[in-house]
Order: structure tokens, then sequence, then C-alpha cells
């Protein structure tokens, strides 16, 4: 055993999961998120603009990873201008109405959506019907690449996400631009 004087001190586990919360709430507030509380069912308003809701958990190094790399991308923040954002937390208590109208928290929508993961980001039409959904933390490009299916409404035509992306990035190359995929 290492003398006193030499050893560090380690934080506890409680410790470290308080600071990866603080960091994550503190951290991870965006200007585009829609203001609690959220009535998302206005969708039967004429010109109403897409929405995407984001499924967080405070502690998640993908969603943190969203927030500082997704988020903060150029073409990404172009892209959300599109949309209504609204974040919510997997397990939270916080009441919203839904895109349907229903009046549930958002752990009990989350449950509704069948939503198994964080970073979830599930995309609804003028309607308020599901349109795409992405389940996974995306790279940027990947990420602009979604919010652009949806926004420009390829997804109602192309069926594959696959497919529309791999057109996306050749016509971004043959325009002389850079993808980054990795």
């Amino acid at each position: 055993m290492l003398p006193a004087a030499t050893r560090r001190r380690l934080p506890s586990p409680i410790t470290l999961r308080a600071t990866r919360a603080r960091r994550h709430a503190a951290g991870s507030d965006q200007p585009f998120f829609l203001k609690p509380p959220l009535n998302l069912d206005r969708f039967r308003r004429p010109g109403a603009r897409a929405l995407a809701v984001l499924f967080e958990q405070k502690e998640c190094a993908a969603c943190d990873e969203l927030h500082q790399q997704g988020f903060a991308h150029p073409d990404v923040r172009a892209l959300l201008r599109r949309f209504d954002v609204a974040r919510l937390e997997l397990f939270g208590k916080e009441r919203l109405v839904t895109p349907r109208g229903k009046t549930l928290t958002e752990e009990q929508w989350g449950r509704e959506l069948k939503i198994a993961y964080t970073p979830t980001l599930v995309f609804f039409d003028e309607t308020g019907t599901e349109s795409f959904r992405v389940e996974a933390y995306l790279r940027p490009f990947h990420l602009a690449s979604s919010l652009d299916y949806v926004a420009s409404g390829a997804y109602r035509k192309e069926a594959s996400f696959q497919r529309y992306i791999q057109r996306r990035a050749e016509t971004i190359r043959a325009g002389g631009g850079r993808v980054d995929l990795w």
C-alpha cells in the first residue's frame, strides 16, 4: 500500500454521478429547444413547422457528444432552423401535450413511442404523424442528412434513408464539398 501522502483521493461514485449529471444538465441546453410547458399539439394549424423531439437521459455520453459535436456543426444548426425542437428526459415526470393532443408525462410518452435508447430523435410532420426516427447518436454529416431528409420531404419519395444519404453525399462531393463520415 502506498503511503497516505502519495495516494490519490478518488471521488466517490455518488460524487462522480452528480458531477456528470450537473455537467450534462448545464452544458446541453440549446437555444433552439422549445421552452416548457410543452404543447406539441399545434400541427393542426396551417403553416406549422415539422417537429423534432429529442429524448435524452441525464447521464448519457452519446447525448453529451450530440450536443458538443452534432448540434455545434454549422450544417446541422442551419437545418435545425426548419424545425421546432423539443427536448425530453426519457424518464421525466414533466407533463406535456403530444402532437395527437394527449396529455402525458415525458416518460409515459417515451414508453408509448417505444423509445429504447438515448439519444433518440423522433420527427413529426405538420399533421403530428411520426415521419422518421433516429435511434442513436449520429456524426454531424448523418445528423444533418436526417434533418434534411425530413425537412425537404424526401422521406415521402425515398423510403430508403441509406439511398438518400448516398445521393446527398455524391451531390456534396460533386459540388466540391467534403463529406466527413467519421
